[in-house]
């Protein structure tokens, strides 16, 4: 992520393995710790246009994920950097924000793709059955 993709309070998001680039809005929060819109303007006010906001690499970042993910108690199998689209991922559908928007948000360019999202558990297959049947 570079300076120039934060513009007029939005972040382009470019992507790898052929997903659509995408222009989102940054958040506004009253709680300045949730604030990414003021933070990140402010944090790159003077940087130049195609400098990194963050100089640490992918493989960087996957060793700090796994660490805070072990600290925070995930399984092993689920200490994968993944794990944060997948949690939005499903957080959108069960809101009920729609699978469209979702495919949208994760910058997915086939609707089979976001479909693997809609996958849902034994647990909570069965879960459901429980619900409507009571």
């Amino acid at each position: 992520m570079t300076a120039d993709q934060i513009r007029g309070g939005y972040l382009t998001v470019p992507r790898l393995k052929g997903s659509l680039k995408t222009t989102q809005p940054l958040i506004e929060h009253a709680d300045p710790l949730l604030n990414e819109k003021a933070a990140l303007q402010s944090f790159t006010a003077g940087m130049a246009a195609g400098q990194r906001i963050f100089p640490i690499s992918r493989v960087q970042f996957f060793r700090i994920f796994r660490k805070l993910a072990a600290a925070a108690g995930l399984p092993e199998h689920k200490r994968h950097p993944h794990l944060l689209k997948h949690s939005i991922a499903m957080q959108m559908i069960k809101s009920g924000a729609g699978i469209e928007n979702t495919r949208q948000w994760l910058g997915h360019r086939s609707m089979s793709s976001t479909g693997e999202y809609l996958k849902v558990s034994d647990d909570e297959a069965a879960d459901a059955v429980v619900k409507v049947l009571s």
